[in-house]
């Protein structure tokens, strides 16, 4: 797929529009070097790769732009420093925070190193959002493991000239029959709902609100937490759920904690949900499906009743997910002024807390120049939102997890300024709902 759609789309407007970027950060820590001919033969097969994307505008009203071929291979940044071993959370943090990707332009992603004390080298892969998603990186860097990258998408000189003008003209036509469906199922299920006296608020994950005037207040916070993985998964099946179930239930427990007011005294979880099929090297093919749960989240009332509510929202967004009103905004929402789309999106209400559940990591995600990782973590975060906007829409908070090894890594992103904006209550409130189900934990 060339065409920057769906997500994509999604993070195009927020960032062109609002200013609003969202940077991933693969992380790794080898116990030793594995040389930097290792890092920048990575470095090299990711810039052979789906990576490898910039944007070239569409002539065409109302077509949809492109991806276009880059070629661009980024510098490795090498920390001038020794790091202390113990100052590598927070190393990793600075380099997320100060991620400065382009990747409208071409420069959509970096690898960044530094060697601490003890002769650990940690690595970070910077990737913005609008080029990729977590299991799109994971088949990135298993081509990369092999040697086998290559890119599907055009060149610049491809879409140039009349062919180029000629496939514009004929998106720009399916666009508008796609804008009239979508409009179509959007007020049918509105008029379902409000029928029913139940309209609520839908937020598609891959939106972004619109900035309002800054005002002061705390950043957001970010923690990286280990756990044994036999710990994780033995608790999960103990209280009669899954691993994803367990992470659903200790972020609701850590938003608790946090005394964050709920809407209809609904906890509003929102969990990714991976589209990616084999060969699909679209940019971004991820999801999202809502699910509410009432009442205290904790394991004297165990995961059954999350595992159920899980499922039954999987299947229904898998036979009918075409008729979600979340995924049949982008199309209309392309339509749209600038101004109106800031309105638009300054009106919708998110989640209370999002989780994205990685699986098992392949082992071509966390080896390098023959050295398997020791530690491995993957997150996200928003770069734009002022502490209003990070009041009024959600997430308060969100969770990614990842297993490896023998361990379960957690990364949390504390978004609400008011109940998430201070880094050690953050981690004091992780702390106590691990040691509510029993789980043993270690923080970076």
């Amino acid at each position: 797929m060339s065409r920057v759609a769906g997500a994509d789309e999604s993070y195009l407007l927020a960032e062109n529009n609002f200013g609003l970027s969202a940077p991933i950060q693969y992380l790794w820590i080898y116990a030793t070097d594995p040389g930097a001919n290792a890092v920048t033969g990575l470095r090299d097969e990711l810039a052979a790769g789906v990576l490898d994307r910039r944007v070239v505008r569409a002539r065409v009203p109302l077509a949809r732009h492109r991806w276009v071929r880059a070629h661009q291979i980024p510098d490795v940044y090498t920390e001038a420093r020794v790091i202390g071993d113990d100052e590598v959370s927070d190393w990793a943090d600075t380099r997320l925070r100060m991620a400065d990707l382009e990747p409208a332009a071409g420069a959509g992603w970096r690898l960044e190193c530094a060697h601490t004390e003890s002769g650990r080298l940690v690595l970070s892969l910077l990737v913005s959002h609008m080029i990729t998603d977590g299991q799109g990186l994971y088949n990135a860097l298993a081509a990369a493991h092999a040697g086998t990258s290559t890119s599907t998408l055009p060149t610049a000189d491809d879409v140039r000239g009349w062919a180029g003008l000629r496939g514009d003209l004929a998106d720009s036509g399916s666009q508008v029959v796609e804008a009239a469906s979508a409009m179509r199922v959007v007020a049918k299920e509105l008029w379902r709902q409000r029928k029913r006296g139940t309209a609520k608020p839908t937020r598609p994950a891959s939106m972004l609100a619109s900035p309002s005037a800054d005002d002061a207040a705390p950043d957001t916070t970010l923690a990286i937490v280990d756990i044994p993985k036999s710990e994780w998964i033995g608790t999960a099946k103990q209280h009669g759920g899954t691993p994803n179930g367990l992470l659903i239930a200790v972020l609701g427990g850590v938003v608790q904690r946090a005394g964050c007011p709920l809407t209809d005294d609904e906890m509003r979880i929102c969990i990714a949900v991976n589209r990616r099929e084999d060969g699909d090297d679209r940019a971004n093919a991820s999801g999202g499906v809502w699910i509410r749960i009432r009442d205290e989240i904790g394991p004297e009332r165990g995961l059954r009743e999350i595992r159920a509510l899980s499922k039954d929202a999987l299947r229904e967004y898998a036979t009918s997910g075409n008729d979600k009103v979340a995924d049949n905004l982008q199309p209309i929402v392309r339509l749209l002024p600038k101004k109106l789309i800031g309105k638009m999106m300054r009106s919708v209400v998110g989640p209370d807390a999002t989780v994205s559940n990685l699986g098992v990591a392949p082992a071509t995600s966390i080896e390098l120049g023959g050295l398997t990782a020791e530690s491995f973590a993957i997150r996200a975060i928003m770069v734009g939102h002022t502490a209003s906007d990070r009041r009024r829409q959600g997430p308060a908070i969100a969770a990614w997890a990842v297993e490896y090894g023998d361990k379960v890594t957690v990364t949390i992103f504390g978004i609400h300024p008011d109940y998430f904006g201070d880094t050690d209550s953050v981690r004091k409130q992780i702390s106590e709902e691990l040691t509510a189900w029993g789980l043993s934990a270690t923080f970076w």
